[in-house]
């Protein structure tokens, strides 16, 4: 999303853009005849004032306005005694937590009213319109002045515990937690006040859902692009030229075509990406860096067609079931539950439904390969009959996009391309937003992909394409006609 959003604002100012989509990429696949997520996403923030500044750029504010569908319940959250949804009507909210947090109002009220506060010192911060991290003196100097302004978004306080007041085990520290877990691409050992006063606040503000299916967003940005340059989603660059620490030439694979440019952004994940660079002409001390850029965890994904009959009526479209407070929210112990996230939310009803199901796993479970997925699948399933009864004996076929997707592969390795990874630390004088800068050791090589600014979660990748532009605007000066 962060590349294409890019791409669109490019285009949009009158630059030539060209997008490689290094193979087959998008939401969706298809296995067995049947239409399959290769991810699961939350979609909210869409109101927020990050994203709107993207698509007011792209004077595309109607569209911002129309394609949404809210959600109503926006998810629920399923703990060992008790089921909450969270919706955007005051009175039923309020009606959920007192029947299910008996004797907290006065605890979770305060709770709600410091997140504001911390969320409007976060939106103060980034209306600004910074560059994170700071990449000159006037940027710096902008940061620096927020910060001080605000110094609970300085880092070296930005790992206090925003739910410091509820101790552990108590099921609305696991309420709050769980979304946030799965809606932010960082998973810290404590969340960084900034990203998780802006998630929960957007999150209860509502989440939404495209009637064109998933992949709607994606589509329009593509569009854009293809208006005023070129999108060749099946072409894959083999081979990255560097002259004088910049780059000048991309080699693609099928025909060795060789493409010139000004500017070449990384859409992707980094480690592959720059390892298309030679050897001999890599900058080592960025590309060391990129090696630290380690996740502590991938998100693995589950897919199981089941018939209608296995799907409970009062089932959201988004569900985070906790299987224990008392340990901590990770691998099995915390799920997602998305239902018919292939489709709309005004789809039709249908005989076959889609159960698209994640969790967090540590990072060695990727090294099993494809053979180990069979046992994730069967942890995952598990967990998901605890919220779904029926759904072994509706159950027609279940498939991971780590097992392959129709590709042919000569090893039983999964494809990196299918690993999302959780990170755990931002860097500094990013207010707790990233991973990793858009600026590389290289002159004219920036970085965007699902890494950058994943800390905000849905917001995220706005904010990495407005500072991508931001360097592309200082870097490459548009040429003047006449």
């Amino acid at each position: 999303m962060a590349g294409l959003a890019y791409g669109a604002l490019c285009a949009k100012r009158g630059y030539r853009v060209l997008v490689i989509g290094q193979g087959p990429s998008g939401a969706l696949y298809t296995h067995s005849n049947h239409t399959l997520c290769r991810r699961l996403e939350l979609n909210y923030g869409l109101s927020g004032s990050i994203v709107r500044r993207v698509f007011d750029e792209l004077s595309m504010g109607l569209q911002l306005r129309n394609l949404p569908r809210r959600l109503e319940p926006s998810f629920q959250v399923v703990l060992p005694k008790a089921r909450i949804a969270v919706t955007t009507q005051p009175k039923l909210a309020e009606r959920e937590f007192k029947r299910e947090f008996v004797g907290q109002d006065a605890a979770i009220s305060t709770f709600f009213r410091d997140i504001t506060q911390v969320d409007s010192q976060v939106l103060d911060v980034l209306n600004v319109r910074p560059v994170l991290p700071p990449s000159g003196f006037l940027e710096s100097f902008k940061l620096k002045s927020q910060t001080k302004k605000y110094p609970l978004l300085g880092d070296d306080l930005a790992i206090d515990d925003p739910l410091s007041s509820f101790e552990h085990g108590n099921p609305f520290r696991a309420f709050v937690q769980a979304p946030f877990r799965f809606a932010s691409g960082m998973v810290p050992a404590r969340p960084y006040p900034a990203t998780f006063a802006r998630a929960i606040t957007e999150l209860w503000h509502g989440c939404c859902a495209f009637d064109q299916g998933p992949n709607t967003l994606l589509d329009l940005f593509t569009g854009m692009i293809a208006g005023s340059g070129d999108v060749r989603p099946q072409s894959v660059v083999r081979h990255i030229t560097i002259q004088r620490s910049k780059a000048t030439q991309v080699m693609l694979r099928d025909r060795k075509e060789l493409i010139s440019f000004d500017l070449l952004v990384c859409n992707g994940d980094p480690k592959r990406f720059f390892a298309l660079i030679p050897q001999q002409t890599q900058n080592d001390d960025y590309h060391h860096q990129i090696h630290m850029l380690q996740p502590i965890c991938h998100t693995f994904i589950g897919n199981f067609v089941v018939r209608a009959a296995a799907v409970p009526e009062a089932m959201g479209r988004h569900v985070f079931a906790v299987a224990d407070l008392s340990l901590s929210l990770e691998e099995d112990n915390l799920i997602h539950i998305g239902v018919d996230c292939d489709v709309g939310p005004s789809a039709p009803e249908r005989e076959l439904r889609l159960i698209t199901a994640a969790m967090r796993v540590p990072i060695s479970a990727a090294a099993a390969g494809t053979d180990g997925v069979e046992s994730l699948l069967d942890r995952l399933q598990a967990r998901i009959e605890e919220t779904m009864p029926f759904l072994r004996e509706h159950l027609v076929m279940r498939h991971s996009p780590w097992q392959g997707w129709g590709q042919q592969s000569s090893n039983d390795d999964i494809d990196p391309a299918e690993l999302q990874p959780g990170y755990g630390e931002a860097i500094a004088h990013t207010i707790g937003t990233t991973p990793l800068a858009t600026l590389t050791g290289y002159k004219n090589v920036l970085v965007g992909g699902n890494a950058a600014f994943c800390g905000l979660g849905a917001e995220g990748p706005y904010l990495a394409a407005w500072n991508l532009l931001q360097h592309t605007l200082d870097k490459v000066v548009l040429k003047q006609g006449f």
